[in-house]
């Protein structure tokens, strides 16, 4: 049944296709908005494909989720049973940015490649650069890396499956950030292993999801 999340090679198509969904997705993100200019139609190009991408996902997640060979976790489940590892989840995001934006205040880090940072928060062109990059583009990825990425490849939950499974999460989570330097590509791959943990540990695509829009926006906010 290639149509099952159970079969490998069904598993290895999809995954293909989803990643070169979201590989053009970042493209546009890309070009819509650069260090110098918002592109008009290339800010309408991305909302299109961001829109019909995530619609894509949405619904092949929940069609999926059946054949998960271990069900999701509803919120409510998450804040009874795991309400303090997510607090914990929160200020280790929150640290590692606060971090991370003394040491390039401080010039002991390099800054993120593609990160604009020429507007100010009265400009236009902050909230939309926030709507795209702080909150779009994470929901879509955290699809990609968290919720297809474990439930197509990590099926079975032994010790070495959950070590590998945030290990290579991560690394993909930072592949898809494009840092060229090693510092803030190691640091991306950090906070991607911190957004797969949450998901192993709580079952719920919700919160990665959360976690990555509350650390994109604090890159941006804080730049």
């Amino acid at each position: 049944m290639m149509k099952s999340p159970a079969s490998r090679t069904g598993n290895l198509i999809r995954y293909t296709i989803f990643l070169v969904l979201v590989l053009l997705t970042n493209w546009f993100k890309n070009m819509a908005i650069t260090k110098t200019s918002i592109s008009g139609v290339f800010t309408l190009l991305y909302f299109c494909i961001a829109a019909l991408t995530l619609t894509f996902f949405v619904r092949q997640f929940n069609l999926e989720k059946r054949y998960f060979a271990h069900p999701l976790n509803h919120l409510s489940d998450v804040f009874a049973n795991s309400f303090g590892f997510f607090l914990i989840m929160i200020l280790a995001v929150g640290g590692l940015n606060l971090l991370i934006a003394w040491l390039q205040a401080q010039n002991q880090m390099p800054e993120f490649s593609h990160l604009i940072t020429r507007f100010e928060f009265k400009d236009g062109g902050f909230w939309l650069y926030l709507l795209i990059a702080g909150i779009i583009t994470p929901i879509i990825q955290q699809y990609l890396v968290a919720g297809f990425f474990n439930n197509y490849f990590f099926r079975t939950e032994t010790p070495l499956n959950i070590v590998l499974a945030v290990l290579i999460s991560g690394a993909l989570y930072a592949a898809l950030q494009f840092q060229p330097l090693f510092m803030p590509a190691f640091i991306q791959m950090s906070l991607g292993w911190l957004f797969a943990l949450s998901y192993l540990r709580t079952r719920n695509l919700t919160v990665p999801i959360f976690l990555n829009i509350f650390s994109a926006i604090l890159v941006i906010v804080l730049a």
